[in-house]
């Protein structure tokens, strides 16, 4: 009995660990009005320089060919737990954030989206990621680990499945890949939340970890036998709208909805604010349907999860939305 007891805690614990590489989550809605300078160009950097530094670190002969640069380049972007640009910017003078220090994280945790909690609430144990700023477009620190860690576990599903597949099926099981993760141990099943935008995240690091070596412009080039990352690469190309849970709603479980729902509700006189006003409208300019939009309207048609509008903020507040 005492073997089986450690067997299973070992599996729960590892399974746990596991589900928390992308289980963290973060609330939009408790920055609104509060000021956040843009952090593109400190992102931007530290990409390339981490980057760079990978490639730099290894001989030309230790690489060898692009995807071997990728997948070096790789372990210093994702780590199993906490990702290494998540734990910069939380730490970084230079990037901006709310919360930001330790009175306005006790208060963020204490209000934040997550903060009705019921018996064996496995998401209150993980910290909330803050918000910070690209391009006016707010998102959570979890976003940056989509894109580094569920963004190559999508690039190698690719590869292995890209020359026995026509792009348009390739296209529809990588996203069955990823809405089946989100629907799993590191979504609803963890956190009682199916998240669009991670699933707009996962997507966008697909796409610049494709970038590194399949494109017109490839991203990582060969000069003078030293691998080098290109000083093109800008995060603006890669973050929208979307990525905005206040905009782009979660689907949550009907446990962890109500006490959602109680939240979200308590911003409904915000939206007459001139400043959610303001952002909202920005957002409406910059956004347009994607791939990963069309195919969770599918699920939705088909049953699979409830839709997502049914959870946005005008809906919970009575209005419409004009969206």
């Amino acid at each position: 009995m005492k073997k089986c007891y450690r067997v299973a805690t070992a599996f729960l614990t590892g399974f746990l660990i596991s589900a928390s590489v992308q289980a963290l989550e973060s609330d939009q809605f408790f920055a609104w009005g509060k000021p956040i300078e843009d952090s593109t160009e400190y992102l931007n950097a530290w990409v390339w320089l981490t980057v760079q530094s990978a490639l730099d670190a290894k001989s030309t002969d230790e690489l060898g060919d692009c995807e071997a640069a990728v997948k070096e380049v790789q372990t210093h972007l994702q780590h199993t737990i906490y990702h290494p640009i998540e734990l910069w910017v939380i730490s970084s003078e230079l990037v901006d954030r709310v919360p930001r220090g330790e009175k306005a994280n006790r208060e963020y945790r204490s209000k934040y989206l997550l903060s009705e909690t019921y018996v064996l609430d496995y998401a209150r144990s993980l910290p909330p990621s803050p918000t910070l700023q690209v391009n006016k477009i707010r998102f959570g620190t979890d976003k940056l680990a989509h894109f580094f860690a569920q963004g190559w576990w999508y690039y190698k599903y690719w590869k292995k499945r890209r020359a026995e597949q026509t792009p348009e099926q390739l296209q529809s099981s990588l996203f069955q890949y990823g809405a089946g993760l989100e629907l799993s141990r590191l979504g609803r099943y963890m956190t009682g939340v199916f998240s669009p935008a991670d699933l707009e995240a996962n997507h966008q690091g697909f796409l610049f970890y494709r970038r590194m070596c399949h494109a017109d412009e490839p991203l990582l080039s060969r000069q003078n036998d030293r691998w080098r990352f290109s000083r093109k690469f800008d995060f603006m190309n890669y973050i929208s709208p979307k990525w905005d849970e206040s905009w782009n709603p979660n689907v949550y479980s009907p446990q962890r909805w109500k006490g959602i729902r109680s939240t979200i509700a308590g911003y409904c006189q915000a939206l007459n604010s001139g400043w959610v006003k303001a952002q909202r409208a920005h957002y409406a300019a910059l956004d347009s349907p994607t791939t990963t939009e069309e195919m969770i309207r599918e699920l939705v048609v088909a049953g699979e999860i409830p839709d997502p509008q049914d959870y946005d903020i005008t809906a919970v507040c009575g209005l419409t939305d004009g969206r």
